[in-house]
């Protein structure tokens, strides 16, 4: 049931006290109405109604400095959601009138005054507030699905269009009526890489990814408004992809640091407000919708640099690596090496040392992505085939995912899974996983990071992520989710917590996230929840 502040102006002390004692009176049998406030005149209740924001506003007509219709006309802008009731010991049409056109709600005679047309006012006012709030959210909902249906058919839009899958027509077409008329003038195409994208498919269900990749595509369209014009649409996978538009022409370098700039905003954005970290490719300029596909390819180049970066990085065409593909023999015949000497009982400190060698050919030496993942592709199948007799691990080899890790996540999953393979029968990604599950437990009240807990259990990132969900059935941000939730149920039992002191005890920042898992995981919000213990107690 909705509360309702309520708020008095009038210039006679008597019926603002018979008011307060209404109100008072009225708090006894029907809690919805709340007195926030009070002002002997229209010039002082302006002050205090902006300052207090009531829902409704019981006013005088005929008060000094400031008449009540007149202190109405003047809020009504400001506040066009409050109810207003006016009081009036005079019976004159010209208040009425005005009245009528200042939209008041109700028109109360105050001699004598009648609680039932004070309560008959405030109910009306009261269903007014209601209806105005249910059409509210309607409308809020209206808004999201028509968002969320724009940015579909953006994505289905520049997904086909990059695939020149749209002919030129409707194309241009599309642009029109979308208002993308930045195309006309000098854009940029950039893409927008996840990080730990292998992480991010195992820690979250399928809709809270798609509610993370929306909330993703409207923070960088945002990033672009802000510096300039564009747009953003996802992409497939881990990827967005965007253009911006500067109104102003600018040389090479102011360009570059513009790009630079917008690219570092988008990134520390989307990990400020989402937790995401990404990785941004700038393409170089062009003009016209006609040259979409080719902008697209080359920020699609641009961004093959990822493969050699950890994360959050902003890429240019004007800072490229160079490439030596000249030398994959070379490193095939490390890898050759490396396979040949890798023996059963190999220690950790073995392998770490073998893979640090490989990773310094290659950072003086780097070989094109499109070379280097299929080399260690084969290598880990190699590794599978050296040792598959007797070993349990041999049909999962090939599920072992690299497709959007970066080259030194290749390397640290291929090391931390030699040295599980070669060890099988040891069970050391059991001891490894309790190792993990005891470290959360411990720091359950703390925020709990996946690089953290990969880290306490000398583990890569990505291959401690995938480990963990085909060990437990269950990725690692689920786990620790229904941990803090359990947590939760268990302070409930003991005592009566508010919903911001459980937050505090279970360490989520964020209550609205906090209700969304206690529901998933107990199917009742933490108040519904806290109404069926009572009752099960006075039982």
């Amino acid at each position: 049931m909705r509360d309702y502040t309520c708020f008095i102006v009038d210039d006679e002390d008597l019926i603002i006290q018979r008011l307060e004692l209404f109100f008072h009176e009225l708090s006894l049998r029907d809690r919805r109405f709340h007195l926030v406030g009070k002002a002997n005149n229209g010039l002082e209740g302006i002050e205090e109604i902006v300052k207090l924001k009531p829902d409704i506003v019981i006013s005088d007509i005929v008060m000094p400095r400031m008449d009540g219709i007149s202190m109405i006309e003047q809020l009504k802008p400001t506040l066009p959601r409050t109810q207003f009731i006016l009081l009036t010991a005079y019976s004159s049409f010209e208040y009425a009138q005005r009245a009528i056109q200042a939209n008041v709600l109700e028109y109360i005679v105050k001699v004598p005054l009648r609680e039932a047309d004070l309560n008959r006012a405030l109910d009306k006012a009261a269903g007014i507030l209601n209806e105005v709030k249910k059409k509210e959210a309607e409308f809020q909902s209206l808004n999201v699905s028509v968002l969320e249906n724009k940015y579909r058919v953006r994505k289905q839009f520049f997904n086909e269009l990059i695939r020149g899958e749209i002919p030129s027509h409707r194309a241009s077409d599309f642009a029109n009526r979308m208002q993308f008329h930045f195309f006309q003038a000098n854009y940029r195409c950039f893409i927008v890489e996840m990080n730990m994208y292998e992480s991010f498919r195992n820690d979250y269900s399928a809709s809270d990814q798609n509610i993370l990749r929306y909330a993703i595509t409207n923070i960088i369209e945002e990033t672009v408004m802000n510096g300039g014009s564009g747009v953003a649409a996802d992409l497939s996978d881990n990827r967005f992809i965007g253009f911006l538009s500067w109104e102003n022409n600018r040389s090479d370098l102011e360009t570059e640091y513009d790009c630079q700039a917008l690219g570092g905003q988008i990134v520390s954005h989307l990990h400020q407000y989402l937790n995401q970290r990404v990785s941004v490719a700038f393409g170089g300029p062009h003009r016209g919708w006609e040259s979409i596909k080719q902008a697209y390819t080359e920020a699609h180049n641009v961004s093959d640099d990822f493969y050699y970066h950890t994360e959050k990085v902003v890429k240019t065409p004007m800072h490229r690596f160079h490439y030596h593909n000249d030398k994959k023999e070379e490193f095939q015949q490390k890898l050759a090496d490396f396979l040949a000497g890798v023996k059963r009982k190999v220690s950790k400190e073995e392998l770490e040392k073998a893979f640090a060698d490989l990773n310094h050919f290659v950072t003086n030496y780097k070989i094109h992505k499109s070379i280097m993942a299929p080399m260690l592709q084969d290598l880990y199948r190699d590794i599978t085939a050296k040792f598959k007799t007797g070993n349990s691990l041999a049909t999962d080899a090939s599920e072992f995912p690299m497709k959007f890790m970066t080259f030194r996540e290749q390397l640290a999953f291929i090391g931390d899974f030699t040295f599980e393979y070669v060890h099988t029968g040891q069970l050391l990604h059991r001891v490894e996983i309790m190792s993990a599950m005891r470290f959360i437990e411990k720091n359950l009240k703390q925020r709990l990071t996946l690089e953290a807990i990969a880290e306490e259990v000398n583990l890569a990132p990505s291959y401690f992520s995938s480990l963990f969900k085909k060990t437990m059935n269950e990725g690692v941000i689920s786990y620790i989710n229904r941990k803090k939730i359990q947590l939760a149920l268990e302070l409930l039992n003991v005592q009566d917590y508010s919903l911001l002191e459980l937050c505090e005890e279970v360490g989520i920042v964020n209550e609205g996230y906090f209700c969304k898992l206690f529901k998933e995981y107990t199917g009742d919000t933490p108040k519904q929840y806290r109404i069926k213990m009572t009752r099960y107690e006075s039982k």
